[in-house]
Order: C-alpha cells, then structure tokens, then sequence
C-alpha cells in the first residue's frame, strides 16, 4: 500500500509474491531444460513455449529482486528492474497470443508450412515491440519510482509523470487487455473446430498427440521402428507355433499306438 511518498508493504503480501516468483521461476527453468536435454521433443510449438518461458523467467526475477529490495525512492537498481519487468512482461503477452496464433493456424487451417512461416515474425513482434517501449520508456525518463500505487514494492512506470496512465498502458496494460481478449476468441474457435470432427471434448488428447508426438520425426520414427518390432515378434510367434503344430501331428502320426489304431480300422 502507499502511504504518500513512502510504500509501505506487509509481510504477508512479500511472502506471497516471492513464493508465486519462485514458482513462476522454476516452471519456465523445467520447461527450458527439458527442451535443451531432449532433443526428439524440440517441435515448434514447444519452442515458441520455450521463448515465452524465457520471457517469464526474467519477468519472475525482476518481480522477485523487486519485493525483496521495496523500492522507496528513484534509484538506479529501481529503473533497471521496472526497464526489465516492463519488458519481460509485456514480451509474455506477445508469446502467450503468438502460441494461441499458432495452434489455431496449425489445428483449424491444417497449414503447418504457413504456422511455421510466422515463427520469423512471432520474433520481430514479441521481442521487437517490447524492446521498442522499454527503450523508449527509459529515453523519455518514464519509468522508475511508483509509490506502489500499482504494484506491491517493484517499480514501473513513474507516478510523478502527468502522463502515467498513458504509460501503463503502453508498457503493459493495453496489451495484458488485448491478450485477455484475443486468447479466448483463439481458444473458442479451436474447439468449435475439434467439436465439428464429432469428437468433442474426447478429441483434446489426440489433438495433444497430435501436435506434440506424431509430428515430431524422431518420436513418429520410433513408434514406427516399435511397431514393427512388436510386428516381427508377432510373426515369430506365430511362426513357431506353426511349426510347433506340425511336429506335433507328425509325431502323433508316427507313434507306433497311431500305426495300430490304423491297422485295426483296416481289419
């Protein structure tokens, strides 16, 4: 809470926000170790969820070393962090909305070539713009000290400015809007498209298998080479019970009880 020039923050209010930075830290570190370890599973959609890991990453640190230091004045560490805040959190919006793009490109147009094609610009926008206003946030001395008006002890956009609203939407909150707005309509069409398949809600897991195992080359070649393994194995199976049966009968035909029960039907 602010109490005029001075931020003053609880404890409990601390304790949360580093507890959920921690969290929101170790999720985006998981996600990117496991694609730097497992290189079958390195698909694009697991990229771009990638770049929006790195985003949160450094958006969990600035928020962290921000409600650990609550800022009280407008220091050089208080610009730093909101500069770096500023621009990892409105990077995470572009992403999130570049992933939502994608799946609906790649699910509802059946164009993987096209949804593949606009990797490129996914970068120039959610690395690009973002960039873009951070700098010139910092150019135009707009971010720094906020009393905590708006957030619980990090800096942002400077609350002295006469045109600060104007710059909390620029450096997040428009675009935190846009997203709230475009990811449902994205959402909503995928699912009306699963829906007219005749599959519904059944469909979500083999739309995951989909996209995330049969069309990356290495997992689909292994399934493959595994299939065909249990395949050979099958006809062995069935080969040697084949031959298990013909020895079988022919040993019966052999036995000298077989010869008799032959000779006695002759009779």
């Amino acid at each position: 809470m602010a109490d005029g020039n001075q931020t003053e923050v609880y404890v409990y209010e601390q304790v949360v926000i580093l507890l959920s930075c921690v969290l929101s830290f170790l999720g985006s570190l998981v996600i990117i170790c496991t694609y730097a370890t497992w290189r079958d599973l390195r698909t694009t959609p697991r990229k771009l969820l990638v770049f929006l890991s790195v985003a949160d990453l450094l958006s969990a640190l600035s928020y962290f070393y921000g409600v650990l230091k609550v800022f009280n004045s407008n220091t050089k560490d208080c610009i730093a962090q909101g500069a770096i805040s500023t621009f990892a959190n409105t990077s995470s919006f572009f992403w999130t909305v570049a992933i939502a793009i994608y799946l609906y490109i790649f699910i509802v147009k059946s164009s993987q070539r096209l949804a593949d094609s606009l990797v490129l610009y996914f970068h120039l926008i959610s690395w690009g713009v973002p960039l873009s206003i951070t700098v010139a946030a910092l150019a135009l001395q707009k971010i720094g000290y906020d009393a905590s008006e708006v957030s619980v002890g990090w800096c942002w956009v400077s609350i002295q400015e006469e045109d600060h609203v104007l710059w909390m939407l620029l450096t997040g909150k428009i675009w935190e809007f846009l997203a709230y707005v475009t990811l449902p309509v994205l959402y909503i069409l995928i699912k009306r498209h699963i829906h007219k398949a005749g599959i519904g809600n059944t469909f979500q897991g083999a739309a995951n298998c989909v996209m995330f195992v049969l069309c990356t080359r290495p997992v689909r070649s292994r399934l493959v080479a595994l299939l065909c393994c249990r395949g050979r194995e099958t006809q062995s199976s069935s080969d040697a019970l084949s031959q298990h049966t013909v020895h079988t009968n022919t040993d019966r035909a052999n036995s000298p009880r077989a010869w008799e029960k032959e000779g006695e039907e002759e009779d």
